[in-house]
């Protein structure tokens, strides 16, 4: 049986198209290190959205590659374009870091309920958007939220997972990661007016 990914044409040059046929053609071995270096940093970033530790960091992302690798086989698509191609691969290696990511946090049981703000502190909060607000600051801001609260955000605003999915994954009912969602945006709020109040 062929591979869906195998059907793809020679490239002059190996880039990342190439380095996916070849791997899951032949599970050749440059055409990994291709793969591996071109998206490390995208499998570091997807990671690091849900674990903190530097060195748990290190170990999902290369356990995404090694699961990567073995399931390229699965990696379908019917697009031509190889932008676009490129785009959906890196979209399936994210899913991959995301789940890892996920089972990882729940071995570790990092799951608790660890709300210290009162829900009317929380409910109080009203801010304006502000232009001097950079990416490396809102990823701080993610950061200082409860562990649950951080997962759900990222997996229900950025990955775009329903609530019922993230109910699965993480094991909890829809309506806990409707209100973990709720109370991770007005925290964000209320981190964000300090943060805005302390540039002042």
């Amino acid at each position: 049986m062929n591979s869906p990914v195998a059907h793809l044409k020679d490239q002059q040059a190996p880039n990342l198209i190439w380095a996916i046929r070849s791997c899951a053609k032949n599970n050749d071995e440059r055409a990994k290190e291709l793969i591996y270096k071109r998206m490390y940093g995208y499998v570091t970033v997807v990671v690091s959205r849900y674990i903190r530790n530097s060195y748990d960091v290190e170990e999902m992302v290369n356990e995404t590659f090694i699961k990567a690798f073995k399931a390229i086989n699965s990696f379908s698509y019917s697009e031509k374009d190889e932008d676009k191609i490129e785009k959906l691969f890196f979209g399936w290696v994210g899913r991959i870091a995301v789940n890892l990511s996920i089972d990882h946090l729940r071995s570790r049981k990092h799951f608790q309920a660890n709300d210290d703000l009162v829900e009317d502190e929380l409910k109080l909060v009203s801010v304006l958007p502000s232009d001097d607000l950079e990416v490396h600051d809102i990823l701080k801001l993610l950061d200082q939220l409860p562990e649950i609260q951080k997962t759900i955000f990222n997996l229900y605003e950025v990955e775009g997972f329903s609530h019922d999915e993230i109910s699965s994954k993480l094991n909890i009912p829809e309506s806990t990661s409707r209100t973990y969602l709720t109370r991770g945006k007005q925290r964000l709020r209320l981190l964000y007016k300090q943060l805005m109040e302390i540039d002042k």
